[in-house]
């Protein structure tokens, strides 16, 4: 599943509650392979979603947001992600953040 939205601004508007909704930051230095860009991944209390946006995108909106998943609990998303601190900035941690989201280990 992924959801993609121009910005920060387009993300909240779809769904008010991304608004006001806590937040748990899970690093801004995620990178592809050969990539230079850093994304912010975070998930919604509210609403459940584990999302990307390409950091940096201070002190504006954010560009680029991708819903990758709804994960309906943090216990949840703490099962998922475990080690997620120790991927946060490999040169492709989101490689390995993509084969945590698969199908077969969600």
């Amino acid at each position: 599943m992924t959801v993609s939205y121009a910005d920060e601004t387009a993300f909240q508007t779809a769904d008010p509650r991304r608004r006001t909704s806590d937040e748990i930051d899970l690093g801004a230095t995620w990178r592809a392979a050969g990539s230079d860009t850093a994304w912010r991944l975070a998930w919604l209390r509210e609403t459940g979603e584990l999302y990307l946006c390409q950091a940096g995108g201070y002190p504006g909106p954010s560009e680029h947001v991708r819903v990758l998943a709804v994960i309906p609990g943090e216990r949840d998303l703490e099962q998922v992600l475990e080690g997620w601190r120790e991927h946060r900035s490999d040169e492709d941690g989101l490689a390995w953040l993509r084969t945590r989201l698969s199908p077969t280990a969600v």
